[in-house]
């Protein structure tokens, strides 16, 4: 019997035989990256190992080799700029540097993406760069030849640009908007069934100018507007009837804000710079997008396992469409400087978001500043957990005809499909979607409804035209940046050195948070609902959340007062004897207990009360 081929590339299986009984080995059969990554995916779907080779002609150790590398399979396949290229590439051979070539595509993705047009000479030159940079101890002279290679390697074409090719492409868009029609009708999805996603940066606790001033003075000196920043991930469906749990990124892993906390309204994570990463976008997807999408799709009555589609825009850290797929939930890309005609979240639906973040955040600081606080000591005083509140806040009560009427340009007929509760004659408001204007109106009323003091009459400061400037503050703001070329080594081999700020708001690892007592919180929560129940605005169904709350908690409560046995309280007693006491604890019975009182040379062990409460709680 021949011996199989180790090679993902080759077949090897048992050989048939000749009539006089000598073998005849297999042909050998080299398949494309994109076949392997095809027979990764019907692997998932359950697809037999023989059914595989009867399919692709191949031998069962080829297949189980490919199964093996899927890892490197799967990333070489996402890092490929081509997948036209990936479907004729055979092998995964890297150039002579793996670590220049790793670096290089991760700047050329960069450059694309800010629009940058890359010419050959270019990418040769910058490859001379990364050479010195990275200390590598071989010569190379960037020829064409070599130029050939890497391109071939990566799947990467050098196109011609054509007029205003990097402005926004109205006949793209056009096309498209036809061949998403096509790909509705074919799989047969509801607006249930169809969903988009997109990021904005957010600088969260930046204030209006003006604010800190009256009309005819300067800003004080010394005092730089703040321009703090998140990256938001907002989801929703086209029937405006759901929308996931919004991402929010920030730059600092453990912020002091959130020390100790359990429970968020948003899923969080950090990186140093706070935008969106490939990790991030697969994280999201794989661990919280598939899992939400298809509860909600299933309890609409659809099937359990029903079509999803999922539709992104061009942005550098979206990884490719290949790999967004699970469990029947796949993925759909709009073509490129599209994004600002038909992507959804963009018209309309981010920046009402936005809007609602800053009416909640302006009236939080009307509140404190006319109390009598500085504005400086409320921007210093608002911190991680306040935004995670406010952005949960603000996505939440984002409109759900907003949430419809944002498809209106890619999707044109779902602006006739009203749901059964909606309104039939307010679906036709000329899809004003975004509503800054009312929220500016909305501060301004509530403004003047605040008491300001004397000293510090903010209230008198807000008009119609800084207010308004100040919800287009982070319009333009990249959610993917621009990273400089020492950065984008230190991101492609050193990610650790990304992943949280240094900027001093991190959180040590190593302090123990001792968490608020059982006892404390049903005291607080008892003295809340107190206060509440004196309140008019206050209704009875939301006091009663408080109420099964302090509920729950007497049943935790209950769970840790269970009766402890002697021989556990006894040993605990011991070791919390302090070890100068010299009174012998021979006895199972503590000396206070005995019959007769101690010798006065020896002292007794005495144990306060509150280590035997504590110990009988720890049980």
């Amino acid at each position: 019997m021949a011996s199989a081929d180790s090679s993902s590339d080759s077949s090897a299986a048992m050989p048939s035989k000749n009539s006089d009984g000598t073998g005849i080995k297999r042909k050998h059969k080299s398949i494309s990256v994109q076949a392997k990554v095809e027979i990764l995916r019907k692997l998932d779907r359950g697809v037999s190992v023989k059914k595989l080779c009867d399919t692709y002609g191949l031998g069962s150790s080829t297949v189980y080799d490919i199964k093996k590398h899927r890892e490197k399979i799967l990333q070489f396949f996402a890092e490929s700029q081509s997948k036209k290229q990936m479907s004729i590439r055979k092998t995964m051979k890297s150039g002579k540097s793996t670590e220049l070539d790793r670096v290089l595509l991760e700047w050329f993705r960069q450059r694309r993406s800010d629009g940058v047009d890359l010419s050959g000479i270019m990418v040769q030159e910058q490859a001379k760069l990364y050479h010195k940079a990275l200390k590598l101890d071989y010569e190379c002279d960037y020829s064409e030849g070599w130029l050939h290679r890497f391109k071939s390697r990566h799947g990467i074409s050098m196109r011609k640009v054509c007029g205003e090719k990097r402005s926004a492409n109205h006949e793209a868009a056009d096309d498209y908007v036809d061949e998403f029609a096509k790909l509705v009708a074919d799989e047969n999805l509801s607006p249930q069934q169809v969903y988009n996603a997109d990021e904005t940066a957010l600088y969260w606790r930046c204030t209006p100018r003006k604010t800190l001033s009256m009309e005819d003075e300067e800003a004080p000196t010394g005092f730089k507007q703040s321009k703090d920043r998140v990256t938001v991930l907002g989801c929703s469906n086209a029937a405006g009837t759901y929308r996931c749990k919004p991402l929010v990124i920030g730059k600092s892993k453990c912020p002091r804000a959130l020390k100790g906390v359990k429970v968020y309204p948003v899923i969080y994570r950090a990186n140093k710079n706070g935008w969106i990463t490939t990790e991030l976008m697969l994280e999201w997807f794989e661990k919280y997008f598939v899992a939400e999408a298809r509860a909600h799709c299933t309890s609409v009555g659809l099937p359990e396992d029903c079509k999803i589609l999922l539709i992104l825009d061009n942005c550098s850290a979206h990884p490719r469409a290949e790999l967004l797929r699970k469990n029947n939930v796949f993925t759909a890309y709009l073509p490129p400087n599209c994004t600002s005609l038909i992507q959804p979240q963009d018209q309309g639906i981010l920046r009402s978001m936005k809007a609602k973040y800053r009416t909640l955040f302006m009236k939080r600081m009307l509140d404190v500043v006319n109390s009598g606080k500085p504005i400086e000591s409320f921007i210093k005083d608002f911190n991680m957990k306040d935004v995670l509140w406010f952005v949960a806040s603000a996505w939440e009560n984002v409109n759900s005809l907003t949430l419809k009427n944002g498809w209106h340009k890619l999707w044109p007929a779902m602006v006739f499909e009203n749901a059964p509760d909606e309104d039939p004659s307010i679906a036709f408001t000329g899809f004003r979607v975004a509503n800054d204007d009312e929220c500016v109106l909305e501060l301004l009323e509530y403004a003047k409804t605040c008491t300001a003091t004397a000293a510090n009459n903010l209230s008198s400061r807000l008009n119609e035209e800084n207010l308004a400037e100040w919800m287009e503050v982070d319009v333009e703001t990249p959610v993917v940046r621009h990273c400089t070329d020492s950065e984008i080594i230190d991101m492609v081999l050193n990610p650790a050195k990304i992943t949280e700020s240094d900027d001093g708001d991190s959180e040590d690892e190593n302090v123990i948070e001792i968490p608020t007592g059982i006892d404390k919180l049903i005291e607080m929560i008892s003295e809340l609902i107190k206060g509440l129940e004196q309140r008019n605005f206050v209704t009875e169904q939301e006091l009663m959340h408080f109420h099964l709350m302090k509920e729950k908690l007497y049943r935790e409560r209950s769970k840790l007062m269970k009766q402890p046995r002697l021989d556990v309280m006894f040993k605990k007693l011991c070791k919390n004897v302090p070890k100068s006491s010299t009174c012998s604890l021979a006895s199972p019975i503590p000396p206070s207990s005995r019959s007769g009182p101690c010798s006065p040379d020896i002292p007794c062990a005495t144990v306060p009360p509150e280590i035997l409460l504590q110990d009988h709680a720890d049980d």
